[in-house]
């Protein structure tokens, strides 16, 4: 029985819904995404990552959300403002993934201030999913780190 709520039963999901077999998603990206590579992905038999899954998402021109439609949201009460020079000076590797972001959505809204990024309740479910947090615990993070401008 096929779990929807499984982002290796969404994956089978959003190819099935674009009508296209393995083979398919092999023959229309021009061998990029090999079939048994994707079958294992949808079988759960090979993890893949949050890069692969963006890209592969792209390929199916469907968003990234898709994978995680049952994902629990949480409103910020208030907002959450980074502090970009303690970011850009941070060495964690998780600081590093929020730097990296912060720039995207910096150059995203054309906002080059440099000293200060709020974000939205969108970019901190983003944030969670890449660096593999829930959004409470990517808040509790972001804390510790001492990155939010208080």
């Amino acid at each position: 029985m096929m779990n929807t709520n499984n982002p290796a039963d969404r994956l089978r999901i959003i190819r099935k819904s674009k009508g296209w077999s393995l083979q398919d998603v092999e023959r229309n990206s021009n061998g990029k995404w090999k079939a048994v590579v994707i079958g294992s992905y949808e079988r759960s038999d090979r993890a893949i990552s949050l890069k692969k899954a963006i890209a592969l998402m792209q390929f199916y021109q469907v968003p990234v959300t898709e994978l995680f439609p049952d994902l629990p949201t949480q409103s910020i009460n208030s907002s959450i403002t980074f502090d970009l020079n303690r970011l850009s000076s941070n060495p964690d590797q998780g600081g590093q993934e929020v730097s990296r972001l912060a720039k995207s959505i910096c150059n995203r809204r054309k906002d080059w201030n440099g000293q200060v990024l709020t974000i939205r309740s969108n970019d901190l479910q983003f944030l969670a999913l890449l660096l593999e947090k829930s959004e409470s615990k990517t808040l509790e993070y972001l804390t510790e780190m001492n990155l939010i401008k208080s």
